[in-house]
């Protein structure tokens, strides 16, 4: 080895690349023993005079040191041995160093920075240490070769690499960092993990880093606990943890993934003083395509769910074909439609699908002020709002289902109203065996899916209304036309809007009629046209009550007054009916 403290600095990293190779060698010799030999290690870097090596373990504690390094600090070979790096360097904190290791070891590549390294007299000596992740005799070590810096920088009051660990922090942008003390609060953040966080400085400085409101949680969606958290863990057990992923549920109730390192902090004595974590946004390639199928998937929703509602024939035949396809394409162990009976504060089950069908049958479902009621189910009816319940076993709401929802491991819900206009239709309910499952673009899409549902709901029962308004106008036609040929009952049909155009009458009508519309007859007429020759004389004020109300009125022997001041008795009705037009109107019959 030549002097390194005449090399360059790229000269320097050749030097350290060569000295790795002869390592590797060394290590994997015969008959080794996993301890370093000195004279090995003394041969192999080739010492001269002016020249300091020394290897480090990861957590930077002194394994080797040559002879040099010795006669510049003033430390016996034992002491240096029993001590490590970051205690006799003022530029270099522990937690910076074990940032610096994590760096070397993911890059394989030599790294370059300064040390102020305080001899055992007190002064201290300014270095450039080129520092190279290593492996020896199968195990981990850092290489390290210093030089001396020039006298210029020894002079200097305030050393250039000399920085608050504030600015240290604000310089390493691409993780984010997290500080925290012996209890786990926060003490120092950079602009990185607040972003990844979602919250200001303001709000993460002095909170705990499993306080609720980062709202962490597992791969598995439930919250993290203080056992399960990298910091935390790497602050009880005071040992590294490498690369363990966590998710964030972000507002949306989406998740976002991170990867988390952390470390043990210690002070100069050795003494714990709190843990660092490293944070950085995690996204595996599995997971997108997990995610790319998932909204496909979501695509195929609003596909098949537009073709059930064009395609499909009864309200049941909806309804079931509807929650099959919400099983098909997304999963769940149960869906369920719910409907409602006049006076009657119970949701009956119409139609359910999945593998976990059975669970109706074990479960009451109310909306009323009972406790049956009051459960996430109750509520999204009484408030005709969707509710979602993130974790079932921990709901306070879902008490009373809570024995059977573990036995089914039915983890999540969503409850969502079925209305259209002013229209309630029941509702819609969908489980998932994931918790945190109903979020995001997902929960978007089922909502989509239950307007779809209401909506064919909807018109599927104004049809049905129609038909048998139609049917039962059909009925009073024939009827109509047979007493039309007696001669014995009087029939007007008029437009349901105010002043009531007379669509057509028989002859029967007419003769309650003065003249001259007793002879010219009505068709085509409002009935303020000729509501004075009518011998119904209120028969305009029972028209409007009639459209108001759109019920049918009918009285039974009723006083009719002719022009010559004679009265008759007659039985009359006025009914809203549908036309063949589809329009509705109102028909008006009366009998003598």
């Amino acid at each position: 080895m030549s002097d390194v403290s005449r090399l360059t600095k790229a000269e320097l990293i050749a030097e350290i690349e060569r000295l790795r190779g002869m390592y590797e060698q060394c290590s994997d010799a015969s008959g080794s023993n996993g301890k370093f030999d000195e004279d090995e290690l003394f041969s192999l870097a080739m010492e001269t005079e002016g020249d300091e090596l020394f290897l480090v373990s990861e957590t930077g504690k002194f394994v080797f040191v040559n002879d040099t390094m010795q006669q510049q600090l003033g430390y016996s070979r034992e002491e240096l041995l029993a001590s490590s790096l970051h205690r006799i360097d003022k530029l270099n904190s522990r937690a910076q160093w074990l940032a610096r290791v994590s760096r070397l070891k993911q890059s394989q590549e030599a790294e370059t920075f300064e040390s102020q390294q305080e001899a055992k007299d007190g002064t201290s000596r300014l270095k450039e240490i080129t520092a190279l992740y290593i492996s020896y005799r199968s195990r981990n070590y850092i290489l390290c070769v210093a030089r001396e810096m020039e006298q210029e920088h020894e002079e200097r009051e305030e050393p250039r690499d000399v920085r608050s660990r504030e600015e240290t922090l604000q310089q390493m942008t691409s993780d984010g960092v997290i500080i925290v003390d012996t209890r786990g609060t926060i003490t120092e953040s950079n602009a990185v993990a607040d972003r990844l966080l979602g919250v200001t400085k303001n709000d993460i400085i002095g909170r705990s880093c499993v306080d609720s409101r980062w709202r962490l949680v597992d791969s598995a969606g439930a919250p993290l606990g203080i056992s399960s958290h990298p910091i935390m863990v790497a602050l009880v057990e005071e040992h590294q943890i490498f690369n363990r992923r966590i998710d964030s549920l972000t507002h949306d109730g989406s998740r976002k993934s991170m990867l988390v390192n952390a470390a043990p902090l210690h002070d100069v004595a050795g003494d714990l003083i709190g843990a660092i974590g490293f944070i950085r946004a995690y996204e595996d390639s599995a997971e997108r395509s997990e995610q790319l199928q998932r909204m496909k998937m979501l695509q195929a929703f609003e596909r098949e769910a537009m073709s059930i509602l064009i395609e499909s024939g009864s309200e049941h035949d909806l309804e079931r074909k509807m929650c099959q396809m919400l099983v098909k394409h997304g999963d769940y162990p149960l869906v369920w439609r719910g409907d409602t009976q006049e006076k009657d504060e119970r949701l009956h089950p119409t139609v359910s699908a999945g593998s976990e069908v059975d669970y109706l049958m074990r479960i009451k479902v109310r909306y009323d002020n009972s406790a049956f009621g009051n459960g996430p189910l109750g509520q999204a009816m009484k408030k005709q709002e969707v509710v979602v319940v993130s974790d079932t076993l921990s709901d306070p709401s879902s008490e009373p289902w809570r024995r059977q929802d573990e036995r089914s491991h039915l983890h999540s819900l969503v409850a969502i109203p079925l209305r259209y206009g002013d229209k309630q239709l029941g509702m819609l309910a969908l489980y998932s065996k994931d918790r945190h499952h109903f979020v995001g673009p997902e929960l978007h899409t089922i909502k989509l899916v239950a307007e779809i549902l209401a909506f064919g709901i909807y018109v599927r029962r104004r049809d049905e209304a129609d038909r048998e308004m139609r049917k039962a106008f059909a009925v009073q036609r024939l009827m109509l036309e047979r007493y039309e040929q007696s001669g014995s009952v009087a029939m007007a049909e008029f437009e349901a809007d105010d002043p009531f155009r007379c669509i057509k009458s028989n002859s029967a009508f007419l003769s309650l009629l003065d003249e001259p519309y007793h002879s010219s007859g009505v068709d085509g007429y409002y009935t303020t046209d000729f509501m004075y020759s009518l011998y119904h004389r209120d028969l305009y004020q029972q028209l409007q009550e009639v459209a108001q109300s759109q019920a049918g009125k009918e009285e039974e022997q009723a006083q009719f007054t002719d022009w010559q001041g004679k009265t008759m008795l007659w039985d009359w009705s006025i009914r809203p009916v549908v036309a063949e037009s589809g329009e509705t109107t109102l028909l008006y019959m009366a009998y003598h």
